[in-house]
Order: C-alpha cells, then structure tokens, then sequence
C-alpha cells in the first residue's frame, strides 16, 4: 500500500515510499521522510496547528522546492528538520536518522542551514564569518581560505576583508548563503535563499545547486516566494495550511494540471484545497464536494486521534551532551572578537567597577562638616558689657563659652538672641539644632558640683545645656550629638584638672576599652566596604550578562549556531570564560582602589576575600545568563536585572546590619545569594578570619550552590523554551 501525502495519490507513488519504519532501502534512497507531522502553537483554547498531518518525502541527491505563501508552516517544518523544533506528533527522519539523536549529524556539519534571518556577526569580516563557522566545525584553515576563493568568485562577494554591517542586503544574503555551503554539508536548509538577490546570481545559485545535486549527490530543500525559480528542482512540494497539497516534478504539474505556469497550478489547488484546515473541516461541509474522499479523512483528522510518535512525545531533561574544545574555542575566540571591535564600551565597562567603587570612598562614610547650630547664650545677656571668657583657669564664669570651644569644627555655630528665634530658624531649615545656655548655667554648675549629692533639682536644671535637634536626617544628628557629647566629655575632664581634682570624677561612670576587632572610631565606610565590593562585582556580571543570548536570538544567530551542531552548555560556558576573564580585571581594579588609593583595611587573607568576590562575580554572570535564557527583549532582560539590584541591596547588609531586620526576614536574607558573601569578606576585612571559620566558609558553600543552580536554571530554562516553541 502506497502512503498518500496531501490531496494526490499518485503524487507519492512516482516517489515509492513504504510506509514500514525500518525499511533500509527507503532510507537510503530518501535524504528526508516526514509522516503524518503535527504541530501546534499556544496551549488550552489559544492552541493553534501550524503542521497538519503533513507527508514529505525527500529523495537523496535531488533538489526539492517548498512553495507556499508566508504563515503555511514552511518554516516550522523547516526547524523541525535541523532540529531546533520537535513535533507533537508523527515520525521524521533526517539522512536516516531522526534529529538530534546520535550520530545523526544534524543538528551538525551534516546540514548547512540558511535562515530567513541574516543570522550574521556584523562586526565579524567575511573571512572572520567562515572562520567561526570552521572553527565550529574543526576545518583546517588551508580549507576555508580555499573554499572562501571559491564562493567569492561564485557568488561575487565583496573582498573577504569587509565586515558584515557595511555590506549590502544582497551582499549579506550571500555571504548567509556562504555560511551554508562552505563546509560541503549532505543537506542543504535553504530559507528563502535568493530574496533580494540579482536575477543572474540568482540563476547561478540555482545553477550550483543543480550540480552539487547532480554531480556530488548532495541534497537541497529550498523554500522561495518565487515560484517559477523552483522549476530547477526535481521536485516541488506545494504547502498551504500546514498541509502538502502535492508534490512531483515540475513537469508533471505543468502536465497534470494543464497549466502554463506553476502559479497557475499552485492557484487551482488552492482552489480546489478551498482553504480547508483541521479547524474548519466540520463547519464546512458544502466544500467537501472539491476534495477528494481520501483527502477529507487525511485534513480533517483531530489532534486528538493521532498516535503521539514515541520520539516526539520528549520532555525536557538534564542530562548534558558532551562538550566539544573546539567549538568552546571557536565561540570564545568570537566573544573576544566582538567585545574588543567595540573598544570605547569595552574599557567603559572594563573601568566602570573601579569608577564606582572611587566614587563610593569619595562620597560614603565621612564625617558631615558645615552643620549649622544655634547657640542662644543668656549668660551673654545678662550684661550687655560682658563677653565670654576664655581662661584656663579654675574660674566658674562663662562657662557656656569655655564649653563652646571643644565643639568640633565641623558644626558652626551662629548665635541667636533668644530661643523662639532660634527655633524658628531650625523649623526653617536654617540650622540642624538649637544650644541654649540658661542665665545662670555657671553659677548653678558650682552648686551642683560643691553640693554634689545634696544638690536640688532647681540647680541640676538649671545646669544643664538644653539642646533641640533636627532629627529629620538621622545619620547627621548622630553625629552631632556624638560630637556635642564628647565636647562636653573634654570640658569637664579639662576644667576639673585645671580646679586640682580628679578629670574623669565628672564623666559617666562608663567606659570603652580598646575593641576586640576594629578600631574605637571605625569609620562607617569599613563597614561598607565588603559589602560595595561585591554588590559591584556581582551587579556588572549580571548587567553585562543578562542580554547576551538576546540579540544572537533575536537575529537567528543563536538558531544558527546551534544547527551547525552547538550545544546550549557550550554555549554557556564561552560566556562563562569570556565574562569571568572580564571579571577579573574588574575585581583587581576595584581592590586596588579599595585598599591602595583609599586605604580600607584588611586584617585577613586577602586572597581569600579575592576568591570569594571572584564566586560572586561567577555568581552574577550565572543569573544575568538566566535572564538572558528567559527573556525574549532586552528591555525584558534590563527591567528583571534592575529589578533584582535594589531587593539584594536592602536585604543582603550591605547598607544596614542585618540584625535590625524582622526576625522572619533574616531567615530570607542568609538565603539570598550575596548575604552570606559580604558576611564572609568583612569578617576577613575587620576580624582576620580565615577560611576555618563558618562564617567565611559558609560564603563560600553559598556562592558555589548558587552557580551551580543558576546554571541548572539555565539549562532548563533554554530545554523547555525549546520544547514550547
């Protein structure tokens, strides 16, 4: 029984193709066989067939042209055969082999695929195009010079030394063109292969395909807008609603159908076809009458009643094909290349770290100066004829003023006749707090120390320096009353030496040692800084990271690649190699600046808290490549990575220690991936820990999982898009 394929029986009888799976013999005759393919788009109700129980057969060593109008599925079919899409349902064999599985060569150096996309480098040359391509497939170079002399002289490319981007359209789908031939493929892929392409080169494409067919045996698929090209190939298969409508050779069309042109016979088809589909095959039953009975039962066949093909019913799984040095070279060689042809971002991006990090020691953590303070004195308005007095004696007069004078520089002190004045200045904005020295705060400051004990509470208030702060800004007014404090600390300490008694009787009863780690003033920039070094390091990896995939697969390029036989996880780590050797320098620069320019200190081993700032980097590159694997735009893959920066800033205790979050929150910030990092890099920095201890150990084991899940979520991410498209 002969297998019928669209609405023509003996279309496939002239072809002979068995039904019977394991036949050999068809095998070897045919270069492809598709049977009863199937499909579909979307899920639930938005589910849509673009292969409709499609037939084809493929004859090795012949030329078979794809017709049909944009949206018929001829693409999709197209994928499906270099292995980039699986079907739904329905058995497909590739040179004998169904895609993908081993030893098949496709996807591989088996096939030369041509897209519909340019799906070039346009920083690369012509010559750096063929050499990427060879390096994929190992080709020795002596080859690919050869081969680039031939197809320039047969396809009349420009001088191999220009690059892509300055090229024509013409001139770019010849080069794509190139890119499918030069390595002397069994199969020929060809998308729409001479769009835009002057009619005599497009009569000698067809030429040479016609004798890579005839006299090496090769074996071409060619889709084209333009119908009546196609009559150079041995056999045309007419598409049209995910269905072939026929296929034979041109001249028997031309003679079966009496038509003068194949547009003619591609039209009474379509007539004839009436636009059926599995959707409408129930609502239309007046058009049964222009199909033949045969061909109702093929097209308007339910996905529901087609056995699932065992080989098309896969899942995505995690298992991780062997990786080849020589295509993980040939792709890192092409990272390089286009990092360096655009060396303005590149040394912006290579320096920016450092940039950063220069800018944080320039701007975080230092002492506020020119703060503004209202000073009311009433002991300066009692009479008018006195001033302050600024002995060092043991003298108990003006002593507002012999305070005033311990007062940091860094407040200013603007005096003010009266308080509501001075209040009103501070609810102005004007000055960050009010000081106000009552009449009598002398006389009443040697009662309180000569009563001692026995002093009343009249005289205690009447001692005391009322102050007013603007507390808004809560960082300034910690400053100011740590300075006003201390101010007050080194008046008593003094005036009390100078009166013969003990200086410390008069302070708080209190006191701070020399600290276990850190010093007694350690500036708030120490404590930052892990944290700023490694938010940096790990923010630029996952900036630099999260588009790359994006535009190679917007442009067909990632598609290209990985039909010429490259596996995702080689693909993965050239850009783990490239990013991490970028990373590098960016790590040394910012440490440089860091601990040389401006000098934070580390009290442990430095290259400890270097290798920990290296797995976070690893860390962020391994999500921004999670992005990029997820996302379909960049705007997508730059709103996820913003997105993700401020969460990770707040929670992971790089501005505020981690112990002033909600108790439940820290449990959620020790998980996060940059937490445990900074913890580990600080107590390097300020406590000269090692790697024995959990806590430096810990940012270790953290960082090292989160590569490894990252990457995990990489490879699933880009299997399952895979299987959903």
């Amino acid at each position: 029984m002969k297998m019928k394929i669209g609405v023509e029986n003996s279309d496939i009888a002239s072809h002979g193709v068995s039904e019977t799976n394991n036949n050999a013999t068809g095998n070897a005759v045919h270069g492809v066989i598709v049977r009863n393919a199937i499909k579909t788009y979307g899920v639930g109700s938005n589910r849509y067939p673009v292969l409709n129980e499609l037939n084809m057969a493929v004859k090795k060593g012949t030329i078979y042209g794809l017709l049909g109008a944009s949206g018929c599925g001829k693409t999709t079919l197209l994928s499906c055969l270099v292995g980039r899409r699986s079907l739904n349902s329905g058995e497909l064999l590739v040179l004998g082999h169904e895609p993908g599985s081993l030893n098949s060569g496709i996807p591989g150096p088996k096939v030369g695929y041509m897209p519909q996309e340019l799906a070039l480098y346009g920083n690369f040359t012509i010559k750096e195009t063929l050499f990427f391509f060879g390096g994929i497939y190992k080709l020795k170079a002596a080859f690919i010079n050869s081969q680039c002399e031939f197809l320039s002289k047969l396809l009349d490319l420009p001088p191999c030394d220009r690059y892509v981007k300055t090229l024509s359209g013409g001139q770019q789908r010849r080069v794509s063109f190139a890119v499918a031939l030069f390595h002397e493929p069994e199969l020929l892929i060809l998308d729409e292969p001479t769009v835009g392409v002057d009619p005599l080169l497009s009569h000698s494409i067809w030429n040479h395909l016609v004798r890579l067919s005839v006299e090496h045996g090769r074996t071409a698929i060619v889709t084209t807008h333009y119908i009546e090209e196609a009559r150079q190939s041995h056999t045309i298969g007419l598409m049209r609603s995910g269905r072939l409508l026929v296929q034979d050779s041109p001249e028997n069309l031309l003679n079966n159908y009496r038509a003068p042109s194949l547009e003619d016979v591609f039209l009474k088809l379509c007539i004839k076809d009436d636009g059926k589909n599995q959707l409408d095959c129930d609502t239309e039953a007046h058009a049964s009458n222009a199909v033949p009975a045969s061909t109702q039962h093929s097209t308007c066949r339910l996905n529901t009643s087609v056995t699932e093909h065992p080989s098309s019913s896969k899942g995505p799984c995690l298992k991780i094909p062997r990786l080849s040095a020589h295509r993980i070279g040939a792709l890192v060689r092409k990272n390089y290349v286009l990092s360096f042809r655009n060396i303005g971002i590149f040394l912006f991006t290579y320096f920016l770290p450092a940039l950063q990090a220069s800018l944080f020691n320039v701007t975080l953590g230092h002492e506020p100066t020119g703060l503004r303070m209202a000073i009311v004195n009433d002991e300066l308005d009692v009479n008018q004829g006195n001033v302050c007095n600024y002995t060092t004696d043991c003298d108990y007069s003006m002593l507002s003023c012999r305070y005033l004078r311990y007062i940091k520089d860094n407040i200013i002190q603007v005096p003010y006749a009266n308080v509501s004045d001075a209040l009103e200045a501070g609810r102005k904005g004007q000055v960050w707090g009010v000081v106000h020295f009552g009449w009598n705060f002398s006389k009443e400051f040697e009662m309180r120390e000569s009563d001692g004990n026995a002093a009343e509470l009249a005289n205690i208030i009447g001692s005391q320096i009322g102050i007013n702060m603007d507390s808004s800004n809560q960082q300034v007014g910690v400053f100011i009353e740590k300075w006003l404090l201390e101010a007050f600390s080194d008046f008593v300490r003094d005036f009390r030496g100078a009166c013969g008694n003990v200086p410390e009787a008069g302070l708080l009863p209190v006191t701070f040692l020399d600290p276990v780690y850190g010093q007694k003033n350690t500036p708030f920039t120490e404590f930052m800084a892990p944290g700023l070094i490694i938010s940096i390091v790990y923010n630029m990896a996952v900036a630099l990271t999260a588009g790359v995939f994006i535009t190679e697969r917007k442009q067909g390029l990632l598609d290209r690649c990985l039909v010429a036989g490259v596996r995702m996880p080689e693909i993965l780590l050239s850009y783990l190699i490239n990013q991490f050797t970028v990373m590098v320098g960016q790590t040394a620069l910012v440490y440089v600046v860091m601990l040389l320019v401006f000098n934070i200190p580390c009290q442990g081993n430095l290259a400890v808290a270097i290798f920990i700032t290296l797995l976070q980097g690893l860390v962020g590159i391994s999500f921004g490549l999670l992005i990029s694997t997820g996302c379909d735009n960049e705007m997508g893959a730059l709103s996820l990575s913003q997105a993700s920066f401020l969460p990770l800033l707040v929670i992971s205790g790089i501005c505020w220690p981690i112990e002033g979050m909600p108790l439940y929150l820290r449990k959620i910030a020790y998980a996060m991936p940059l937490t445990c990092a900074i913890e580990s890099v600080r107590c390097i920095f300020s406590r000269g820990w090692g790697v024995d201890h959990s806590n430096v150990y810990a940012g270790v084991l953290v960082s090292i999982s989160w590569i490894f899940a990252f990457l995990a979520l990489c490879l699933i991410v880009a299997r399952i898009r895979r299987f959903a498209s």
